[in-house]
């Protein structure tokens, strides 16, 4: 009878991953100019270097994410870290959330909270170093970020990088990777970015939104049908109730 009764109990809901970008999805900016500034105030990076930092998060701001650019960013900055402590990169990143609070676009971190509310599981999933990454879904009560890796010997960072930049078609492998891992149905996911260079992250769940989309981005969504949001309280507040809805309707 026991057998019987526990056959008619309803399937466990499957858990549900949202996946955010951060830069221009989450972040007004770069983050990788935040973390120039910071180490600069903590004396790391020379002054030519944050000058350098800042001309290319302007040609990011205006011209969008571009691999090459990321490649020589990440590399520099990854070499400016070279030799430092893993404590001293946790000050660091402590010292970047200082610049990075008040530059969270709160739309959207009203959405990552309405996936949070609904038992959902959210990852931060970007191009900047793994250490920030995870610093901002800290700060943001997300449950994990996904990064760009450095390598660490010792407790010191070698200056090496670990594995390929987090862009593009590495972010669709680790979101799938990590929807497999936690026993995710991808058909049931989210991901929200606001840059084509992700279209492999966002045709890797079954809900893929575009937040302040790119030129690109933009045409591709009105081509597929997908939502694509700008961040006024209107569109926001629609998103929020889609979600909610979703989850109630899953149980």
């Amino acid at each position: 009878m026991a057998d019987d009764d526990a056959s008619q109990q309803p399937a466990a809901a499957l858990p549900v991953a949202a996946f955010f970008d951060i830069d221009k999805t989450l972040v007004n900016g770069a983050s990788l100019l935040f973390v120039a500034r910071a180490a600069r105030s903590l004396g790391i990076v020379p002054l030519k270097d944050l000058a350098r930092f800042g001309w290319q998060a302007l040609r990011f701001r205006r011209t969008g994410e571009r691999l090459s650019m990321l490649e020589s960013a990440r590399t520099r900055g990854m070499q400016l870290l070279a030799g430092q402590s893993a404590e001293r990169v946790h000050d660091l990143a402590q010292t970047v959330m200082g610049h990075i609070r008040s530059r969270v676009w709160p739309e959207t971190r009203a959405l990552l909270e309405e996936h949070l509310d609904a038992g959902h599981e959210v990852w931060l999933i970007s191009a900047t170093p793994d250490f920030l990454a995870q610093a901002i879904a800290e700060e943001l009560g997300a449950t994990g970020g996904i990064g760009s890796g450095l390598e660490v010997r010792d407790g010191v960072f070698t200056g090496a990088l670990q594995g390929p930049t987090m862009h593009g078609p590495e972010k669709a492998r680790a979101a799938e990777e990590l929807m497999l891992a936690r026993g995710c149905d991808p058909k049931d996911c989210y991901a929200y970015s606001d840059s084509i260079n992700d279209l492999p992250l966002l045709t890797a769940v079954g809900t893929p939104v575009a937040i302040n989309p790119d030129r690109a981005l933009a045409a591709h969504a009105r081509r597929a049908g997908w939502r694509s949001l700008r961040l006024d309280p209107a569109s926001i507040r629609a998103e929020r109730r889609r979600v909610r809805a979703a989850a109630k309707a899953a149980g």
